[in-house]
């Protein structure tokens, strides 16, 4: 028989439930509160202020039980290509700019159009995918880097790309403004109750709701040398953690590299979702200002102006 057929299927808030009960890696105090409020979350107006957002954050990440939307990508296995492509910040940075958003927004545009357009030539055409993104929620109150992991449901369906891009903007926003109460430091506190075991397990059915992952990652401001060698590019790869591909953005020198890192058990035409995405920049590009594009063609002048935002904000 086979052991992993055997074992129940266990309801998230149960799991967790059972899993605290038996913890003692917190005060006592706070694990009755976040057990009791688990068994009946009526209780989270009775708490305090940081445990319910605790709460709260954990129980919409995972109240969030719908299964990945792709028809294509539902095949996972260890098997993995990476693939690079390149466009200039400028380019992005002016286009969001003109088109009411953020570089985000031009982000996960270009990765939600492409997306689309490989479903349709592939003859599976779908209306939307759940992408995740890390997202910031810090103040300046905050002590370091805080982040958010919010999945959202993205349009896929064939349209204008500057239509797209304005419905993953109002997207983007609305994942914003209920970021604070979820953030993954909150979500860590309590997660530090529970067994590694069941952390696994939740992880796992959680990935499943997601089609494909997306980062923005901020580079360095200056040029960085390996070995007294100038690198020249300098591309991110992000992890999968369950899903057909990651696309991690890192901006550089004027430049955003980006890394794709796929599953190509999920994604059996790697080749083409690349040039879609290729094509998706491009078409993004086309709304810059040509004085943003112009940014990006002068041989000196960009590197010395990233350069002295760079210690301007450092000091």
């Amino acid at each position: 028989m086979n052991a992993a057929n055997s074992i129940p299927h266990v309801d998230a808030t149960e799991a967790l439930r059972g899993a605290m009960s038996d913890s003692m890696r917190m005060p006592l105090a706070v694990l009755r509160q976040v057990r009791d409020v688990l068994s009946d979350p009526s209780l989270i107006g009775t708490i305090g202020s940081s445990t319910s957002a605790t709460v709260k954050g954990l129980i919409a990440q995972l109240s969030e039980t719908d299964s990945a939307r792709s028809p294509l990508w539902t095949t996972r296995s260890l098997r993995r290509r990476l693939e690079t492509t390149r466009v200039s910040y400028y380019d992005m940075r002016g286009a969001a700019k003109a088109l009411g958003g953020t570089l985000n927004t031009s982000f996960i545009t270009a990765a939600a159009h492409a997306a689309g357009a490989y479903h349709r030539q592939l003859g599976a055409p779908v209306e939307s995918l759940r992408s995740s993104m890390a997202i910031s929620t810090r103040t300046s109150e905050s002590g370091g880097n805080a982040f958010t992991l919010a999945r959202m449901l993205v349009p896929t369906a064939d349209m204008p790309i500057e239509e797209r891009f304005a419905a993953v903007n109002e997207i983007l926003n609305a994942a914003r403004s209920g970021a604070a109460s979820s953030s993954l430091e909150a979500i860590a506190t309590v997660s530090s109750m529970v067994p590694t075991s069941v952390i696994t397990r939740l992880a796992r059915s959680q990935a499943e709701t997601v089609d494909f992952a997306t980062s923005n990652v901020r580079g360095a401001g200056v040029p960085l040398y390996v070995a007294g060698a100038k690198l020249l590019e300098n591309y991110p790869v992000g992890p999968l953690g369950g899903v057909a591909f990651n696309v991690t953005l890192m901006s550089y020198m004027g430049s955003l590299d980006v890394g794709l890192n796929i599953d190509e058990a999920a994604v059996e035409s790697p080749t083409l979702l690349v040039d879609l995405l290729k094509q998706s920049f491009n078409e993004l590009a086309a709304f810059a200002p040509a004085s943003e594009s112009s940014d990006s063609t002068g041989p000196a002048a960009e590197p010395g102006a990233t350069k002295r935002r760079w210690w301007r904000r450092s000091r």
